[in-house]
């Protein structure tokens, strides 16, 4: 039987147990560190994770705030927090999985597959319909911008391409806008404009998804 990890309150004495359950994968964050920080969240800051939970349904950027807030908390907390991307991510993803089993929800399991290794070359792929009926960014520059962060920060570009096989955005995902920011405004300031990162982004999420095995959306 699963051990028991905290309950989450839904409000007039009424509690929902979370137990402890399997990780996934332990490559980037243990058993042992998942149990002991989501245990701790779960009896001394349970008004965290009731945010997380309140998200999940969409896991927009409300979800990744509650997350951040969650992993801020631990490492005031001095509870051992994995200081990796996907460490981190992983740590969230698994006290979503319990939630989820908490209240009897579908496990959220990972789409697709993880991008192969070595990593392979960068896929080219055409614009998408959204891109190329607004226009905002050119073929040339999506293709300049993403084959650039893909040679210099593959550990980013795989990192990334996790966060959204969990579809958990958090740190990779924020690194990667960062990036795409910085390239445009050093190396294609005549191209610029303020659609340019959402843009790239997103063309660089299709080429993620096709190298992981997931449906390309147009």
């Amino acid at each position: 039987m699963a051990r028991y990890t905290g309950r989450v309150s839904e409000g007039e004495d009424k509690y929902v147990i979370v137990h402890e359950i399997p990780v996934v994968r332990e490559t980037y964050c243990s058993q042992q560190v998942a149990d002991k920080a989501i245990r701790h969240v779960l009896t001394s800051k349970p008004d965290l994770v009731y945010e997380l939970l309140m998200e999940e349904h969409g896991r927009q950027h409300d979800y990744s705030e509650a997350a951040w807030d969650i992993l801020e908390y631990l490492e005031q907390e001095h509870v051992e927090v994995p200081t990796t991307y996907l460490g981190r991510m992983d740590l969230i993803s698994e006290l979503s999985r319990r939630l989820c089993r908490a209240y009897g929800r579908p496990d959220p399991l990972p789409r697709g597959h993880a991008i192969a290794q070595p990593m392979p070359p960068l896929p080219r792929l055409e614009l998408c319909e959204h891109t190329r009926k607004y226009a905002h960014v050119t073929q040339e520059l999506v293709d300049g911008i993403l084959q650039r962060i893909y040679e210099r920060r593959p550990d980013l570009w795989f990192a990334v391409a996790e966060e959204y096989r969990y579809y958990v955005l958090l740190d990779a995902t924020t690194e990667f806008g960062r990036m795409i920011e910085e390239i445009a405004s050093t190396e294609f300031p005549e191209q610029r404009n303020l659609w340019t990162m959402m843009d790239v982004r997103l063309e660089g999420v299709r080429r993620m998804y096709q190298m992981c095995g997931i449906e390309v959306p147009d």
